[in-house]
């Protein structure tokens, strides 16, 4: 096409020309430039726009998340003052609670050492009914023991009615028996008693 414009030009013009022709080249290659720069830059240009829409996009997003974030730390600050205070005013709970349980301990301490007095003090009303039965069963052989002794006094007396001074010394020794066996079962029973 080039050719076609030169070939039409005058020879004068062509001296002329070649130099003209060479601006005009220049400018088309200038021009051609332009174009591609405008259309690069155009791209540039849409593609930047892109960038700060996306931008904007994630910059509201962060600024959402942000407000999130900052009500999140009020919440989260309003919840630590509660928990403080919580905190504080458990201290004198606590302190009750405390001093209840020190009381229950020393309750249950005396509690302890009342039940291991009244087993021991069983133990020993036990040890002494034992004693005691013992006893009473040495004092029922002692009055049957009397009572055959009297039957057989009393039998005896009719046949043996000379001996009644002798018989007499033994009534007394058999009362002195009896006293003493009536003495032992009023400290039995006295004892049982308690």
């Amino acid at each position: 096409m080039m050719e076609d414009i030169k070939g039409a030009q005058d020879p004068e013009d062509a001296a002329m020309g070649e130099e003209e022709y060479e601006k005009i080249v220049d400018e088309l290659r200038g021009f051609n430039e332009f174009q591609n720069t405008k259309t690069f830059l155009e791209a540039e240009n849409s593609r930047l726009k892109n960038e700060i829409d996306a931008m904007t996009a994630e910059l509201e997003g962060i600024s959402i998340a942000m407000s999130s974030v900052e009500a999140y730390m009020v919440s989260y600050g309003s919840r630590t003052r509660k928990c403080v205070e919580n905190i504080e005013k458990t201290g004198p709970k606590r302190d009750v609670l405390t001093a209840e349980i020190s009381d229950l301990r020393l309750k249950v301490k005396a509690a302890t050492k009342d039940v291991e007095s009244t087993l021991n003090l069983t133990n020993m009303l036990k040890d002494e009914l034992n004693q005691i039965e013992a006893e009473k069963k040495i004092v029922a052989k002692r009055l049957d023991d009397i009572n055959i002794g009297l039957q057989q006094i009393s039998s005896d007396k009719d046949v043996k009615f000379p001996h009644l001074k002798r018989y007499d010394g033994m009534f007394k020794q058999i009362h002195n028996v009896f006293m003493e066996t009536q003495n032992r079962m009023e400290v039995s029973l006295m004892l049982k008693g308690r």
